[in-house]
């Protein structure tokens, strides 16, 4: 049994988007790869059906493609993205608009169970309809999704945040952002989140039943 998971997480670290995923490939108790996708090189579609239409995959040659027949072989799939401007990622996205490949007369990965994971500092709702508008096009399983509304906006890295008034954490706190400190106690971690803890557990448990 394989499953392969893909993060659309911040590039060059371990965010929590990344971490959910590993951590539901690794309870799965299944055969597991991840794949963090802003260290890939590549596009959305291009259009190029002629080529996708018959094999029934993606055939753009670049980072991404070897990772569309993964995706039509594997058993299961987790898909990750952080929330940004209230709405999944480009790179998601990009990556998951690709699936045309497979919507050629039939879709070949109808039925496949995926989970999907959320992570943003604010409100995840939306990123999470249109994450599963998105698969519904391909009539994949949408078996579970996990949330993680981490409270942690990128003005806390930014160090502009005592002069912004048009960031997040301005959103969030009003003028009371431009007297706060950051402290490395204000960076959360869904690991110290037990809702979160318990889902992770749960969508991993469904995999593992599979």
């Amino acid at each position: 049994m394989k499953i392969i998971g893909f993060s659309a997480g911040g590039v060059g670290r371990e965010s929590n988007v990344d971490r959910m995923v590993k951590a539901i490939l690794d309870k799965s108790g299944h055969d597991v790869e991840f794949v963090k996708l802003t260290e890939l090189n590549f596009s959305g579609c291009k259009g190029c059906v002629q080529l996708c239409a018959r094999p029934q995959v993606c055939q753009l040659a670049d980072d991404a493609q070897p990772y569309y027949q993964k995706v039509k072989e594997a058993d299961a799939v987790v898909i990750g993205t952080p929330v940004y401007f209230g709405d999944i990622t480009s790179t998601a996205w990009s990556f998951i608009e690709r699936f045309f490949g497979y919507r050629h007369v039939d879709i070949p990965i109808a039925g496949k169970p995926f989970v999907t994971v959320v992570g943003g500092a604010m409100t995840l709702g939306p990123a999470v309809e249109h994450l599963h508008k998105m698969l519904g096009a391909f009539e994949v399983n949408l078996i579970d999704t996990v949330r993680f509304e981490s409270k942690v906006p990128p003005c806390f890295k930014c160090g502009r945040h005592k002069e912004c008034e048009i960031g997040g954490l301005y959103m969030m706190l009003g003028d009371a952002a431009k007297e706060l400190t950051i402290t490395k106690e204000m960076f959360t971690r869904w690991e110290d989140d037990s809702a979160t803890v318990d889902a992770i557990d749960a969508a991993a448990e469904k995999l593992k039943k599979i």
